[in-house]
C-alpha cells in the first residue's frame, strides 16, 4: 500500500471513494515506491484495477481505444470508484492493472474491446507506452502486477 510522502493530511490512495471531495480534482501527490497519484471524479463506474482515461476536466472512465486515441491521461484505479464519486488513480510506480487472458509480462500493452482492460494483442488496437506487466496473467482475464511510468497513447 502506497502512502503520500508530501505534507498532506487525510490522503489515502487506496482507501476507497468519497462522495464529497477532500482535494480539488486534478491534485497530484507523490507517494512511496516512486508512485505518483492524480485525484479524479469518476465519470462512470470504475472497477478496481481498471486502466482509466482522464479528461482535461479530471473526469475518469474505464479506458477504451477511442479514449486512448484521444490522448487523455492514463492511470490505474487501485480501488473501485462509483460514478460521480472521487478517488485516486496511479500514474507512476508499482501497480496492479486489469488485463485480458494470457497477457505476457514485459510485452507492449494495447487497448482492448473490454473497457478498463489492456491486452498484449495488437489487432486493431492502440499501444499504451509506459505501462507493462511484471508478471504474466494466466488463462483468464483479471488483474496482474505491473509498472507504470507515465502511461500515454502511442497514437499521439
Amino acid at each position: 500500500m502506497a502512502y503520500t510522502t508530501q505534507s498532506a493530511i487525510g490522503i489515502d490512495f487506496d482507501g476507497g471513494t468519497e462522495s464529497t471531495p477532500s482535494q480539488a480534482p486534478g491534485t497530484r501527490m507523490t507517494g512511496t515506491d516512486s508512485s505518483t497519484w492524480l485525484y479524479i471524479t469518476a465519470g462512470s463506474a470504475v472497477a478496481q484495477y481498471d486502466v482509466v482515461t482522464v479528461t482535461e476536466g479530471f473526469s475518469g472512465v474505464p479506458c477504451t481505444k477511442a479514449l486512448i486515441d484521444d490522448g487523455h491521461i492514463i492511470g490505474i484505479a487501485p480501488e473501485a470508484i462509483s460514478s460521480g464519486e472521487y478517488g485516486w488513480v496511479q500514474l507512476t510506480g508499482v501497480c496492479t492493472l486489469n488485463v485480458l487472458a494470457s497477457a505476457a509480462a514485459d510485452a507492449v500493452l494495447y487497448s482492448s474491446a473490454t473497457a478498463g482492460s489492456l491486452d498484449d494483442a495488437s489487432t486493431s488496437q492502440t499501444a499504451v507506452n509506459g505501462l507493462c506487466l511484471t508478471t504474466a496473467r494466466g488463462g483468464t482475464a483479471g488483474s496482474a502486477p505491473g509498472l507504470a511510468t507515465w502511461p500515454k497513447s502511442a497514437a499521439i
